[in-house]
């Protein structure tokens, strides 16, 4: 029995450091999840996706409707607002304009119009899940943990929508990574301009006469 022991001294530490699980969650109230930075709009502008700047690394986020409306953001130096044109925000995606992902992510999805009761929230184009909403207030916080993030969240309403979007915060931005067939043309591109500088004829030096 005893020979047994060294082994199962060596499989411990093993055992101890596996990772957790990836898992995303979705919180239905202010607090729990607090991204470190906010998504402003500079100016206002209306279109079927419009596009906010985080206040610390100036990433880009896009919020586009799903059901063709045209939406707007309001310009703000503080946490932006985005709607639809004509007052009722339904449906909407939420992602990084230029690709890649982020941890964390709050909003509020403020004050629920009429016939509006509740929400369905999709992250990264899962499986929906329901929350109830109403007048005033509605945070969302989603989470990322054990190496899983986030590329997209959704969101559909049951009725007319919600006045606005707002209070959009994300953190733990990671930007793209270039595919494949993109790294290889960047190779080529640097091996062809150092084949130039190579090629280039030096130019000869004057010859010094002595008088």
């Amino acid at each position: 029995m005893k020979r047994f022991l060294p082994l199962a001294a060596m499989a411990l530490p093993f055992a101890v450091a596996a990772p957790a699980s990836a898992a995303i969650t979705i919180t239905a109230s202010p607090g729990p999840v607090q991204p470190g930075e906010n998504v402003l709009a500079t100016s206002s502008t209306s279109a079927a996706t419009v596009i906010g700047t985080t206040n610390q690394t100036s990433t880009l986020v896009s919020i586009s409707s799903l059901n063709a409306d045209v939406l707007t953001s309001t310009g703000s130096q503080g946490q932006a607002r985005f709607e639809a044109t004509d007052g009722s925000l339904d449906t909407a995606n939420i992602f990084l304009t230029n690709g890649g992902t982020f941890t964390t992510a709050e909003f509020n999805l403020f004050s629920a119009l009429t016939g509006t009761s509740s929400v369905q929230i999709s992250v990264n184009g899962g499986a929906a899940q329901t929350f109830s909403i109403g007048n005033g207030q509605n945070f969302f916080g989603i989470t990322a943990t054990g190496g899983d993030t986030i590329s997209s969240i959704a969101f559909n309403t049951n009725g007319a929508g919600v006045a606005d979007l707002r209070q959009l915060r994300v953190s733990g931005i990671t930007a793209a990574v270039p595919e494949p067939g993109t790294w290889a043309l960047m190779l080529l591109g640097f091996g062809a301009i150092g084949t130039a500088l190579r090629r280039r004829p030096r130019r000869s030096r004057p010859l010094l006469q002595v008088a």
